[in-house]
């Protein structure tokens, strides 16, 4: 036997679990969990003659599968070998399920192996396993190996076949499998039907999953089709085909359930479509399920998404039951508008009825307290998680270290973290950039290399990791992250962050050639890395090399006014007066000319030409709204140009006027 070998088989006896020492041994424990009845001649059985029957085994197999105890499951094994029960079909197929269920798979492959011609329980147990745990691959290979071995599926085992199907989004095998079904002739079986729609659905093979639907008598078409062909229109975001079906169903013999309007309101959370929310909200009015925990949820939800919380608390004052689920939702909403005080002045009434919120709920309050001028109320809300007992998990804690950051207290924040059990990338990608808001760089690099088992593969903590090796100057340390990088393979849409979190390094360790390789490499760069790279050319010195970028930028990505202050002082640097023209007249179209920063760089640009003064003035007086900074930049520019009596006409009007000040 692989499993357990001979001499295992000699001693395990004696060093059997409680429960079976007491009914195979004569020692006096007795269990301290009920047990399945035995048989009074058990023990006898077990002296004469090393083992006991197969009635015997039955409960004990039942204990092992429902506690999932590994020792005593162990155990028994070896027990079945002394007594030859161990080719007995029912204890091959128990014995299989069981190391599938704790986790040991290449136990129970081992234990499949062995077994001269597996039952079609003893298949299905096997695929299922590997599907379970999320090896869907290896599962469809069994499945595969179970079809060609003669031994016909069941309705349970297609099905789980194409669940990994469905997760792989492998539809020529699905389409197989659906073909073989058909062929055995389970294709009418609910069970089997739902699997088909729901692996064509999940595919985004609409138009196969629509043609399936079809094809099963629409009389007999159980509510679940109905909402999984709804729920695939619904993900594709195809508002018609979803609206149309759910017409269809309003005028078949199955009527739409509350799942049914869930779904719909996620479609007008999609789609942004307030008016079609409406139009749902109104449906479940007229049939009287608006108050109904699921659908009033979906329903807060979807206003609180659409930015609708008006209508949301309304919602949410009707239902039946108020549930976490719903709160959440409504909570979530108002952090997204940053109304922390209404969405605080609703959690407290949810309190005071007597309703005790969960971790996530807890974790959105501590959100909303971010938002407010001062820490009190965030401090009242931790006081009271700590009263309900919460465990600080990953996820809350997240959202204190957040908090506590966004008030400037690192120390605060840092203590939640240490609290923080099975601490993950997240609270400590959040830890870090906290201390990298609040100038704490080194302390960042210590975090990061302290927990570099648990955020090595992290985009996020490597791209502050980065962050604070750039503001630290520290370019050797910069380099050994480039080079992890590179020997790492990290997924497309992180790869885009730690680019430009190298680009943003090398510039800010004034390494303009290493920026530019980085940059030259980048397969899709985004708004943020053409900006960067282009700032960290004119900061260099290597004025046409930014506009040459630049010019380059235009053709695949719009500026950010960011980028055309620093495109400006290029031209400005060069006394490229063209060049700046062609740009301002671009800012005109694109309409950033109305931007204090823009029209301040432009007016410093104007500047450098005394020809150029009046259009300096110009470009101030089209601004809306003028800070400090372009009063100054003009004033400069009279001045510099020899407009003496304008600086002072203009200086006087500036001690009469209101100054627009962006940072306050």
């Amino acid at each position: 036997m692989v499993l357990i070998n001979s001499t295992q088989t000699k001693y395990v006896s004696t060093k059997l679990p409680f429960f079976f020492r007491t009914h195979f041994t004569n020692l006096p424990n007795k269990p301290q969990l009920p047990l399945p009845p035995l048989h009074s001649n058990t023990h006898s059985q077990l002296q004469n003659n090393g083992g006991f029957c197969f009635q015997h085994c039955v409960p004990f197999l039942q204990h092992v599968r429902d506690h999932k105890d590994i020792n005593c499951g162990r155990t028994l094994h070896s027990l079945f070998i002394k007594s030859a029960l161990d080719k007995d079909v029912f204890v091959q197929n128990n014995m299989v399920r069981f190391y599938g269920d704790i986790g040991e798979l290449e136990n129970a492959h081992k234990l499949f192996d062995e077994i001269p011609d597996p039952s079609l329980i003893c298949w299905t147990s096997m695929v299922s396993c590997y599907v379970h745990v999320g090896h869907h691959e290896v599962g469809l290979r069994l499945f595969c190996r179970l079809c060609r071995s003669g031994v016909h599926p069941n309705d349970f085992g297609f099905s789980v076949a194409l669940k990994a199907c469905r997760v792989m989004c492998d539809h020529l095998m699905g389409r197989l499998i659906h073909g073989l079904i058909v062929k055995t002739g389970f294709g009418s079986h609910d069970f089997c039907g739902a699997s088909i729609l729901h692996m064509y659905a999940e595919c985004g093979d609409i138009e196969n999953a629509r043609k399936f639907f079809d094809e099963v008598c629409v009389g007999e078409t159980c509510e679940a089709l109905w909402n999984t062909l709804l729920n695939a229109y619904v993900q594709m975001s195809d508002v018609e085909g979803a609206m149309k079906l759910f017409r269809e169903m309003g005028h078949s013999v199955v009527s739409p359930n509350r799942f049914t309007y869930t779904i719909l309101a996620k479609l007008c959370v999609d789609v942004l479509d307030f008016e079609l929310g409406r139009s749902v909200h109104g449906q479940t009015i007229k049939i009287g399920i608006e108050n109904d925990v699921v659908v009033g949820g979906a329903l807060v939800d979807s206003y609180a998404k659409l930015g609708f919380l008006e209508d949301a608390c309304k919602v949410f004052h009707i239902l039946e039951e108020k549930d976490n689920v719903a709160l959440c939702a409504l909570l979530s909403g108002f952090n997204q508008i940053e109304e922390s005080k209404e969405g605080l002045e609703i959690y407290i009434a949810f309190l005071s009825e007597g309703n005790i919120p969960d971790p996530f709920i807890c974790a959105t309050v501590v959100s909303l307290c971010s938002n407010l001028e001062t820490v009190l109320a965030g401090t009242e809300v931790h006081c009271g998680i700590i009263k309900l007992g919460f465990k600080m998990d990953s996820y809350l804690g997240s959202a204190f270290i957040n908090m506590y950051g966004s008030f400037g207290m690192t120390s605060d924040a840092y203590k939640c973290f240490l609290e923080v059990c099975n601490k993950n990338e997240i609270c400590i990608s959040a830890m870090m950039n906290n201390l990298i808001l609040n100038s704490n760089y080194l302390k960042a690099l210590e975090l990061f290399c302290g927990m570099r088992e648990v955020v090595a593969q992290s985009n996020n903590a490597i791209s502050y990791a980065l962050r604070a090796c750039g503001n630290l100057f520290m370019l050797k340390e910069g380099r050994s992250f480039h080079s992890f990088i590179i020997k790492n393979i990290f997924e497309d849409d992180s790869r885009l962050g730690l680019d430009n979190a190298l680009l943003d390094m090398y510039i800010r360790c004034r390494v303009i050639d290493d920026a530019k390789l980085v940059f030259q490499k980048m397969q899709t760069p985004n708004e943020f890395s053409w900006s960067t790279i282009i700032s960290g050319c004119s900061e260099s010195g290597q004025f046409v090399e930014a506009l040459r970028i630049f010019k380059d930028m235009l053709r695949s990505s719009k500026p950010s006014q960011f980028t055309l202050i620093s495109v400006i002082q290029a031209c400005a640097e060069i006394e490229a007066l063209d060049v700046g023209k062609q740009v301002q007249a671009f800012i005109m179209k694109v309409g950033f000319e109305y931007y204090p920063f823009v029209g301040s760089a432009l007016i410093n640009m104007y500047a450098v030409f005394k020809n150029e003064t009046l259009n300096a003035f110009t470009v101030f007086l089209s601004m809306k709204e003028r800070d400090l900074i372009s009063w100054s930049v003009m004033l400069t520019s009279w001045v510099q140009n020899g407009y003496h009596e304008e600086a002072l006409k203009l200086f006087a009007e500036f001690q009469t006027v209101p100054v627009f000040q962006p940072w306050t």
